[in-house]
């Protein structure tokens, strides 16, 4: 971990209305770049569900995209510079917050920035996906197989990796004695790899990568 000094700082906006998780879809699509690539998942009673967002707020799964986000009760949705964040409340409509580095990339809504701010360390983290990666029906899509888990269906291409993991960044904070802690984590991809290559990794960084089961 290193100081937080000088990193990028990390802003949020909240907002100005609690969202169903369809709205908070589209606030957050509306300032995505014609060229954004917006994935994330859903969590329900009865699945977690990944999915993907077009530009124009389109949302694409393996089964019905109304469905999941009608029964969803957690949403995260990210696009490498911008992460969503829905919590649902009992009426079916929730608080929506949107996270970046640059407030310009932000949807519209309420300033809830901490103050100070978090500063992002210097690290990508990497956290290896239980399962091997197997090509999809669906173009653009992975689906990963293992003995333990269920199949899980990614929106994310096969490329002849043997494993898929989900990179994050941490935002640090200091205090006046110059302890760092860390404030907050933000994904910022899902991508296929090499085993061999994450094993480079955390070697290299002194940690082990965190095994999780997957959203199906």
């Amino acid at each position: 971990m290193t100081s937080s000094q000088g990193g990028t700082a990390l802003h949020a906006v909240r907002a100005v209305d609690q969202l169903t998780a369809a709205d908070a879809v589209a606030w957050f699509a509306s300032n995505t770049p014609p060229s954004g690539r917006v994935i994330g998942y859903a969590l329900s009673a009865r699945a977690a569900t990944w999915l993907r967002v077009g530009s124009d707020g389109a949302v694409e799964t393996t089964g019905s995209p109304g469905g999941v986000l009608a029964e969803a009760y957690e949403m995260v949705l990210f696009d490498g510079e911008r992460e969503l964040r829905w919590l649902r409340s009992p009426d079916g409509r929730g608080t929506a917050i949107a996270v970046g580095e640059n407030p310009a990339d932000l949807p519209p809504g309420d300033d809830v920035t901490a103050d100070p701010p978090p500063r992002r360390g210097d690290e990508t983290h990497t956290r290896l996906l239980a399962g091997r990666p197997h090509p999809h029906d669906r173009t653009g899509w992975t689906v990963l197989r293992s003995e333990r888990y269920a199949a899980a269906h990614l929106p994310v291409p096969a490329t002849g990796g043997d494993v898929l993991v989900v990179e994050t960044v941490e935002y640090l904070v200091e205090d006046e004695h110059g302890n760092v802690d860390v404030a907050d984590t933000r994904t910022i991809g899902l991508r296929a790899t090499t085993s061999a290559a994450v094993r480079v990794v955390t070697a290299g960084t002194g940690t082990s990568a965190d095994r999780e089961r997957t959203a199906s």
